[in-house]
C-alpha cells in the first residue's frame, strides 16, 4: 500500500471520528474500522488513477485557480475536516471567487460570491440543476429522495407536488396552528427544565414537522419517530459534508475480511437501510390508517391523500409518501439547528436581546404571546431572525450541484460532471454585501424609519440554496424561526451561565452544523411571563 493511500484514509477516518463524536447514534460504529479504511483507500486510489489519466484530455484549457494538489490524489489532502466553509472562504481570498479543486480526478468548483452563484446556479439552470451522486446516500438507499435526485421529469413532478402545500400561502397558513401548539409546549418545557433546552428545541422541531406533515402528535424526545429521524439525519449530515462527496466505502465492503470488521460494517449498513425504510413509510402508514378511520388531523399527507384519492401502491401514493418523508427529515434537523443558533446569538448580544424585547412589549404587550398577525408590526424581531440565518447558516455549504455539460465562465473552463458548490457562508460574510460581517447587526435589514427593508440583502436568498434547487420548504422554515424568536424572547431572558466569561464557540462538523453545547441561564422575564407560559398550553 502506498503512503498516499494510507494517509488518504487516515484523513477519512479522522473525519468520521470527529463526526461520530457529535452524531453518536448513527455513525459512531464507523470509526472502529481503521484497517478497513486503509484497504478501501488503496482501492480508491488505484481506480481513480485511471480516471485522472483519462481526464487529462482537454487539460490544456484554463481551469479556475486553486490549491496545487498532488499527483493522482489531487487536492484530497487539502479538503478540511472541520469548519470547511471557512477554509473555502479563505481560498477565495487567495484564488478568487471561483476556485477549482481536483479530488481523485473529479473537478470540484467552489463558488464563493453572490455574483458567481447568481450567474451560474441561478441564470444557467439548464445545465446547473443536476445533483452529483453521494456515495453514502446511495449506500443507505436515498435514491427516492428528490433532494438528491437528478434534474428531470420525475424531479419536477415531486417538486411541484411538494410546493402545493409547503410553498403556497394557503398551505403555510394551514400550518400556523401547529406552529403555535409546538411553541407553547416548547416554552413550558424550557420553563420546567431550562438545562435541557437543546433537547426541547429538537422536540419542538420534531413536533412541528411531524404534525404538519402527518398530523401525528409527538410527546417525547424519545418517540420512535424522532429517534429514527435523528439517526437518519445524522448519517445524511455526514454523507453530504464535503469530505464525503467522493468517498465510497460501500463499493469495497465485499472485499473487507470479517476479522477486519467487514461483516459488522455490512450489518450496520443494513440497519441504516431498514431504519430509512421505516423513516420513509412508518409515519405515512399511520396517517393513512387514521384517515381511513376518520380520525386524522389536517396535514400535508392527509390533504393530498384526500385530494388525489390514490390507490394503494400507485405512483401518486408513492409521490405523496416520498415528498412527505423529505419534509419530515430535512425540516426537523435544520429547524432545530437554526433555533440553537438563535439562542446563542441572543446570549452573545444582550443589548440586541433587550431591544427585541422592548419592541415586543411595546407592540404586543405582556398579556399575550406574539403571533403571526403581529409580524408586520415587529420589524426588529424579523430582522433578528434574518440576521441569525446570516450570521451562521445552519447548512453553510448547502447541497452541491453538478454541471451537466462543459461551460465557460470568466475565461475559465468548467468541465462537464464537475461538482459545483455555492459557499453560503462566504456569501453571507462578504463585507461588501454585509459590512462588518462577523458582527450581529439586525439593523442592516431596517430602513431609517425602522421599517423592514431587506429587499437588496435578504439572506434568505442564499441560505436556502440556489436556482431550481432552492429549498422548497424555505417559507415554513422562516415561519418556524420567526415564531421561535418572537415568543421565546417575549417570555425568557437568555445569558451565559457565567455572565463574566464568554465561552469559546465551536461548531459540529457535517452538512448541517450547530454549536457545541455551552452553559446558559434561561429564566422567565417575570412572574407574569411565567404565568403566560403556563396558561398558553392547550390540553
Amino acid at each position: 500500500m502506498s503512503q498516499g493511500a494510507a494517509e488518504a484514509f487516515r484523513a477519512f477516518h479522522a473525519y468520521l471520528h470527529d463526526a461520530s463524536s457529535h452524531h453518536v447514534g448513527a455513525v459512531a460504529p464507523l470509526v472502529k474500522f481503521e484497517f478497513t479504511a486503509l484497504a478501501i483507500c488503496a482501492c480508491v486510489v488505484a481506480l481513480f488513477a485511471v480516471r485522472v489519466l483519462l481526464g487529462r484530455k482537454g487539460s490544456a484549457m484554463r481551469l479556475p485557480p486553486g490549491p496545487k494538489g498532488l499527483p493522482i490524489v489531487g487536492n484530497l489532502f487539502d479538503m478540511p475536516r472541520k469548519t470547511y466553509w471557512k477554509t473555502f472562504t479563505d481560498w477565495s481570498e487567495q484564488y478568487g471567487d471561483v476556485v477549482h479543486l481536483n479530488i481523485l480526478g473529479r473537478s470540484v468548483i467552489l463558488l464563493n460570491s453572490a455574483e458567481s452563484t447568481t450567474d451560474l446556479l441561478e441564470n444557467r439552470t439548464t445545465i446547473y440543476s443536476d445533483r452529483p451522486r453521494f456515495p453514502i446516500m446511495d449506500m443507505v438507499g436515498h435514491q427516492w429522495n428528490f433532494g438528491f435526485m437528478q434534474y428531470g421529469k420525475r424531479w419536477r413532478e415531486l417538486r411541484r407536488l411538494f410546493s402545493t402545500q409547503y410553498s403556497s400561502v394557503k398551505g403555510l397558513q394551514m400550518f400556523h396552528e401547529s406552529h403555535r401548539d409546538s411553541m407553547s409546549r416548547l416554552l413550558l418545557d424550557v420553563l420546567k427544565n431550562p438545562d435541557a433546552f437543546v433537547d426541547h428545541l429538537r422536540l419542538r422541531a420534531g413536533r412541528l414537522i411531524i404534525d404538519v406533515t402527518y398530523g401525528i402528535m409527538v410527546e417525547s424526545v424519545d418517540d420512535p419517530l424522532l429517534k429514527v429521524a435523528g439517526d437518519m439525519m445524522d448519517v445524511t449530515s455526514v454523507g453530504l459534508s464535503p469530505p464525503m462527496w467522493l468517498v465510497n466505502p460501500a463499493a469495497f465492503m465485499e472485499f473487507i475480511p470479517k476479522w477486519l470488521g467487514g461483516s459488522a460494517l455490512s450489518l450496520k449498513v443494513q440497519r441504516w437501510r431498514a431504519d430509512l425504510e421505516q423513516f420513509r413509510t412508518g409515519a405515512f402508514k399511520t396517517c393513512k390508517e387514521g384517515l381511513a378511520k376518520g380520525g386524522s388531523r389536517p396535514s400535508y399527507t392527509a390533504s393530498l391523500l384526500q385530494e388525489m384519492s390514490p390507490s394503494d401502491g400507485s405512483q401518486e401514493e408513492g409521490m405523496i409518501r416520498d415528498t412527505a418523508a423529505l419534509a419530515y427529515g430535512a425540516a426537523f434537523e435544520t429547524s432545530a439547528a437554526s433555533a440553537e443558533i438563535l439562542i446563542l446569538t441572543m446570549a452573545l448580544n444582550p443589548e440586541i436581546q433587550r431591544r427585541a424585547q422592548e419592541e415586543i412589549d411595546r407592540v404586543v404587550g405582556t398579556h399575550r404571546l406574539p403571533d403571526f398577525s403581529d409580524r408586520e408590526h415587529l420589524p426588529y424581531i424579523t430582522a433578528v431572525m434574518k440576521e441569525a440565518l446570516r450570521w451562521h447558516p445552519p447548512a453553510p455549504t448547502g447541497i452541491p450541484h453538478q454541471l451537466k455539460e462543459d461551460d465557460t465562465y470568466k475565461g475559465y473552463h468548467l468541465p462537464a460532471g464537475s461538482i459545483v458548490m455555492g459557499n453560503i457562508w462566504s456569501i453571507t460574510h462578504d463585507e461588501k454585501r454585509y459590512p462588518e460581517p462577523f458582527v450581529f447587526k439586525p439593523e442592516r435589514y431596517l430602513a431609517e424609519d425602522g421599517s423592514l427593508d431587506c429587499t437588496a440583502n435578504d439572506p434568505a436568498r442564499f441560505v436556502f440554496g440556489f436556482g431550481r434547487r432552492v429549498c422548497p420548504g424555505k417559507f415554513l422554515a422562516e415561519d418556524s424561526l420567526w415564531l421561535t424568536t418572537a415568543q421565546f424572547l417575549a417570555v425568557f431572558d437568555i445569558s451565559f451561565a457565567d455572565p463574566k466569561s464568554v465561552p469559546k464557540i465551536e461548531w459540529h462538523s457535517g452538512a448541517i452544523t450547530r454549536p457545541y453545547p455551552v452553559d446558559y441561564s434561561i429564566r422567565p422575564r417575570s412572574d407574569a411571563a411565567k404565568q403566560l407560559i403556563e396558561c398558553s398550553v392547550r390540553e
